[in-house]
């Protein structure tokens, strides 16, 4: 950014004399000097202020007729050597002496506004506020029908303001006479209201916004331009007048609105009127408005704003079919493809989320956490063949990062291959030991213990599942409980180490109390111990624990007919066996000992 002077810039009132934080720039284009501020670009090539753009034109090449400097030969070529030469100054910071050049370029081309209007800066500095009133005078004088030249002057006028105290009369009245100069021109009433308003003079602001109301105009772009600055004249945070203040701001919008055309530029301007409802919290104008655009002409933006309406109205299907029309207008924006993911996994709909976070996954480049949300997804979805190959190319990709191990052991598991399960487990485990144990956790021994136990390898499984009893921590009771009543259990129906099965069911039971399937393991284990009265009373008091009873809570049913059918109660024991059948169980163990059991009652 070229900086006009060392010292602290000092802004005008109604926004600056000159753009905060924006770099200037005087290009020499064919016979002209064009003011150019920020990132300009001269033939596609973006400007440095370390380097000037001081390149002439081709020769032979003729300049554009409204881009001509009224002036010829060697003074054209006098007034471009004054600027190159004003912008390598200003560049290394010698204000002074480039403001000496400027000036001399405002000789051949005094009609330029906006050189002079960043002359003029310079000049207060380093001559005195009236040389520098002068030079904007004269610009001014000069092109009295740009409304341009006028407010540069006011501005500087009410920013650098004179010792003399009809200054300000002078001040005023300049802003009446541009005011009715150009009372069609929105940027003009815009800044005659907010000149008034920064200086308390409401009723002046009033007064000129009431005259602009009733202007006849036709460009929408006007309209637009008085609602934004009517916010500010009738500011609608003031709760307690936001409904008088909501109608008579609307009103500048609705002309906008009705004044819209057919076509992309009518578009454009509903889509502001629609945003401006949204910001002011009339959401249902905004709804309306929108889905009259998306009715016109399908217009994205107007399908954005409508899918964030829905949404937060909580229509969650009109919101959905919004989302999918956009991701379908404009399949290559990662951000929708990634809403409606989480559209999809929040109605629980995984397959359909998985093609889509893919294909955001392509088109943004994926992360670790984003390949992991996919194989999550995946599991959801139960595409386990597909999980499978994701695994084999994240487990190359990100080869210290357990969790792909993890996801391939679920879905192997999930086939039912029960060894690959256990080596993807034991890959996930070897990385633990290495000291890469962010994943590797007690819940993960849990599951590495349960793809042992499934996998036929019970006493390998015992180990993993006390390794995630000693790991679990203090506060994580359910899962403490949890993995003690599921090794005590296995051990039950393994028929081993009893008496360590007991001790672990006991303190689950002590740890989750009153917990169906713990207390039918505590009936079960007084069962195998041959004390079938005990293990009665405990499983009846499962079987009342059972409020909403599901086909896999059969077992507890069935479980109780066998110590009934142990005490000899053969009437206790068969009803309890048909009940069970009736509760509709799929495991096909559970199902042969409810026929067996059922057979031994006749």
């Amino acid at each position: 950014m070229i900086c006009l002077r060392p010292a602290k810039r000092t802004r005008f009132a109604g926004g600056g004399f000159l753009p905060a934080k924006k770099a200037f720039r005087l290009v020499p284009t064919g016979l002209a000097l064009v003011f150019l501020t920020g990132a300009s670009l001269l033939e596609g090539k973006n400007y440095s202020p370390e380097k000037a753009d001081l390149s002439l034109p081709k020769v032979g090449s003729p300049p554009p007729a409204d881009l001509e400097l009224k002036a010829e030969g060697s003074a054209l070529s006098e007034a471009m050597a004054h600027y190159a030469t004003a912008l390598q100054l200003e560049n290394s910071g010698k204000m002074r002496e480039a403001l000496q050049h400027y000036l001399e370029v405002l000789k051949v081309d005094p009609t330029n506004a906006e050189l002079a209007t960043h002359t003029a800066e310079l000049a207060y500095h380093y001559q005195g506020r009236p040389q520098a009133v002068a030079v904007l005078e004269k610009a001014v004088a000069l092109r009295p029908e740009d409304p341009a030249v006028h407010l540069n002057l006011i501005r500087f006028l009410t920013t650098y303001v004179s010792e003399d105290p009809f200054e300000k009369d002078r001040t005023s009245q300049l802003v009446a006479e541009v005011v009715k100069r150009f009372p069609k021109r929105a940027n003009v009433v815009s800044f005659a209201v907010l000149h008034h308003l920064s200086f308390s003079q409401r009723a002046e602001a009033l007064a000129i916004l009431d005259e602009a109301s009733k202007q006849d105009v036709k460009s929408p772009g006007y309209w637009l331009e008085l609602g934004r600055t009517a916010q500010q004249v009738w500011p609608l945070a003031q709760m307690e007048m936001r409904e008088d203040h909501v109608k008579r701001v609307n009103f500048f919008f609705d002309r906008a609105l009705m004044l819209a055309a057919a076509g992309p530029k009518g578009d454009a301007v509903r889509l502001e009127v629609a945003q401006f409802y949204v910001l002011t919290n009339q959401l249902e104008l905004a709804r309306g408005l929108c889905e009259k655009i998306v009715a016109l002409s399908g217009s994205l933006q107007a399908r954005k704003l409508l899918y964030r309406l829905y949404d937060s109205a909580e229509e969650r299907d009109s919101a959905l079919a919004v989302l999918e029309k956009i991701v379908e207008q404009v399949p290559d924006d990662v951000e929708q493809r990634r809403l409606l993911v989480q559209a999809y996994e929040s109605r629980e709909e995984w397959a359909r989320a998985v093609p889509h976070l893919e294909a955001a996954i392509q088109l943004g480049g994926g992360d670790a956490s984003e390949y992991q949300a996919l194989g999550q997804l995946l599991l959801q979805a139960r595409l386990y063949e597909k999980l499978v190959q994701l695994c084999e190319r994240t487990t190359k990709l990100y080869p210290d990062n357990p969790i792909f191990h993890i996801h391939a052991a679920f879905a192997q598991r999930s086939l039912l291959r029960w060894e690959k399960a256990i080596q993807s487990m034991e890959k996930a485990a070897a990385m633990a030991e290495n000291g890469q144990a962010e994943l590797v956790n007690h819940r993960f021994y849990f599951q590495f213990g349960l793809t042992l136990e499934r996998g036929g390898r019970a006493e390998e499984a015992g180990k993993m599942f006390e390794k995630a009893i000693t790991l679990t921590p203090k506060d994580e009771l359910d899962d403490a409980a949890n993995t003690m009543n599921y090794l005590g259990y296995m051990w039950l129906e393994d028929g081993r180490y009893l008496d360590k099965a007991g001790e672990l069911i006991r303190k689950a039971n002590e740890l989750q109390p009153d917990k169906a399937a713990y207390v039918d393991s505590l009936g079960w284990w007084h069962y195998k111990k041959g004390d079938y009265a005990h293990a009665v009373i405990e499983l009846e008091r499962a079987f009342s624990l059972l409020k909403n009873p599901e086909p896999d809570d059969a077992e507890i049913v069935e479980h109780l007919g066998q110590a009934h059918l142990k005490l000899g109660d053969k009437t206790k024991a068969r009803e309890m066996f048909e009940k069970a059948r009736d509760m509709g169980p799929t495991d096909p163990k559970l199902l042969k000992r409810i026929a067996e059991g059922l057979e031994a009652t006749k």
